[in-house]
């Protein structure tokens, strides 16, 4: 279980590459989650646990990919494994970045997390938010292109402290 907490983040946003409705890529995680559980016996402790975590993974969204194939674009099981590779390298800085981004959106006032949550999490357009909020969209518009730089310096703020080990 400790081994899988420290990875799932991850995963899942590995997973969110290749499957990017939320509620199907909410649904491969957990069964990519069962199928470690149920083989975790399998598992070399000598081999890193997120390689062979992303290993279900791959699997799992091959097999989403697969049964959804009609209007999606498809992978060549060459280009999935090198995107795995490549995600296993990447992970533990975009974990890091990750966690600095959630820090960073606590900050924010209740106003601009709705923002943020309306936008980017429901996928609602500036007008929509506008109408929403009764703003005018271009305003919207603006107010999240702020949003996005407070958020991008205090990421990169966090990051650097943490790289200083203050």
């Amino acid at each position: 279980m400790r081994l899988w907490t420290g990875v799932q983040s991850s995963v899942e946003g590995y997973i969110h590459t290749f499957v990017r409705d939320r509620d199907a890529a909410k649904d491969v995680l957990q069964e990519t989650a069962l199928a470690i559980f149920r083989r975790f016996s399998e598992y070399d402790g000598g081999r890193p646990f997120l390689h062979w975590a992303l290993g279900f993974a791959r699997y799992e969204a091959l097999g989403w990919i697969r049964d959804h194939a009609r209007s999606r674009v498809l992978f060549s099981e060459e280009l999935l494994e090198q995107l795995t590779e490549r995600w296993a390298e990447l992970a533990p800085e975009v974990s890091e970045q990750n966690n600095a981004l959630h820090v960073c959106l606590e900050k924010l006032t209740v106003r601009s997390r709705d923002l943020v949550r309306w936008s980017y999490v429901e996928g609602m357009t500036s007008e929509e938010v506008a109408r929403r909020t009764g703003a005018h969209a271009p305003s919207v518009r603006v107010t999240l292109q702020r949003i996005r730089e407070h958020l991008k310096e205090c990421i990169q703020r966090r990051l650097r402290i943490q790289e200083a080990g203050i």
